[in-house]
């Protein structure tokens, strides 16, 4: 090698050297992504379950004047939190339309209200295993015989349905019935007012569960009846929503849910609520056909 081969060589030696080293200029730093915390993991971290929740009885109500909270979930998610030892912090009233964006941005880590799992919902949240049924039927003033064993009459541009906005009536209304009109009230509104609205006229017919219909007819007799049908227009399980993707804390939820069930705590928080036999459709037990010993 000529002398100044090996000066050139030297050179660009140099040249690469000063490219390895060379600090970046400010605002070109290597970021490195870090992994968002998940809500169990958040759950496990801070040892607290924050619930979003819903007002509608049995699964949970509001006293107006205290604020207190009570019902089914109540109790149920307060049984979890001292099985599992975690803290159930009630954290906002959540709207039925609103729960997914509530969970997926980290506001709430689960709806803990009694949701019906829903298959368009399910892009956007995970659901737990349910912990009773509730049917859904029809119901009309007490001398409308229009709609008896001929639900598809409903389905007319001279019939208007009472619905919630963002709320099963509505989502029913709109699948089964999209010929007729709704007349809406707004999210967080009072259940009984669907029913309310067709008591009073202002709509034919509404969809509601059988335990809010149940407990307005004993209210107010003789106003309202359910449609005869050869079977309700939809049986829901009440379960807990968390975010899409949330695995672990669903497995986490159900696996505190099913010692609940297994010891029978679970029957005895549903019982204490239950002052209308048979409105809820309860869990079959796995032990129920076992023959006594």
């Amino acid at each position: 090698m000529t002398n100044k081969t090996a000066v050139l060589a030297l050179i660009l030696s140099l040249i690469a050297l000063l490219f390895v080293v060379a600090p970046r200029p400010a605002g070109h730093e290597t970021v490195v992504p870090t992994k968002r915390e998940t809500a169990f993991e958040r759950v496990m971290r801070t040892n607290t379950l924050r619930c979003g929740y819903g007002i509608w009885a049995p699964g949970l109500v509001k006293d107006l004047k205290t604020g207190e909270l009570s019902g089914i979930f109540y109790d149920y998610l307060e049984a979890i939190g001292k099985h599992t030892g975690l803290k159930i912090e009630w954290t906002e009233e959540v709207g039925w339309a609103d729960f997914p964006t509530a969970l997926n941005n980290g506001r709430i880590d689960a709806m803990c209200f009694g949701a019906w799992p829903r298959a368009n919902m399910a892009r956007e949240v995970m659901y737990t295993e349910p912990i009773y049924y509730l049917p859904f039927y029809a119901y009309v003033r007490s001398d409308d015989g229009r709609f008896d064993h001929a639900a598809d009459k409903i389905n007319s541009p001279d019939i208007t349905i009472s619905v919630m906005d963002a709320e099963m009536s509505s989502l029913l209304a709109s699948t089964y019935f999209p010929k007729a009109k709704v007349f809406s009230i707004p999210q967080l509104s009072d259940a009984s007012t669907l029913l309310l609205n067709v008591a009073t006229g202002k709509a034919d017919v509404t969809f509601t569960d059988a335990w809010t219909a149940t407990a307005f007819m004993k209210q107010n007799p003789g106003k309202l009846k359910v449609v005869p049908l050869d079977r309700p227009l939809q049986v829901f399980g009440h379960t807990i929503p968390v975010a899409q993707g949330e695995t672990a804390l669903v497995s986490f939820l159900n696996t505190a849910t099913n010692e609940l069930i297994d010891s029978g705590e679970l029957d005895v928080i549903i019982k204490k609520y239950e002052d209308m036999p048979g409105v809820l459709l309860h869990l079959p037990h796995p032990y129920d056909n076992l023959e006594k010993q």
